[in-house]
């Protein structure tokens, strides 16, 4: 899958005491780990934390894509920032424009799609990459 935040591509991440980005779930928390190296394109593992401890991001929405082709990198980012922005003000409690929150988003590549891979999971951080501890659901903030 790639993973896309601020759209900026980053990419192979591999951590110890990490989740598969295919298990991904809503409420599932991660750190960033070593998706801040520049000119990362794909991730396959993420390093998962408990919510209720200090962390990078949460997953906010996970939804599935239909086709049998892969659409191409260009429109799996531009449906994955439709899909994403349409679920964040329903998971935050306020809308994009107005959140101080900030979303990514992990999208599958061409050979993940020829895998079966059909997901957007879709997470969001703090823009001051402050770590949170607990879920942002609800939060309006």
């Amino acid at each position: 899958m790639q993973v896309i935040v601020s759209s900026v591509v980053l990419g192979l991440v591999v951590a110890a005491c990490s989740g598969n980005v295919f298990d991904l779930a809503v409420g599932d928390c991660f750190d960033d780990g070593d998706m801040s190296v520049e000119g990362v394109e794909e991730v396959g593992e993420v390093p998962m934390v408990e919510c209720s401890e200090p962390h990078d991001n949460e997953v906010y929405a996970v939804v599935g894509i239909d086709g049998d082709r892969f659409p191409g990198e260009i429109a799996m980012r531009t449906e994955a920032d439709e899909v994403c922005l349409d679920a964040f003000e329903g998971f935050v409690g306020l809308d994009y424009q107005t959140s101080v929150l900030d979303f990514g988003w992990l999208v599958p590549t061409a050979e993940t799609w020829d895998a079966g891979d059909r997901v957007v999971a879709c997470f969001i951080y703090r823009m001051d990459l402050e770590k949170v501890a607990g879920t942002l659901q609800g939060m309006g903030i």
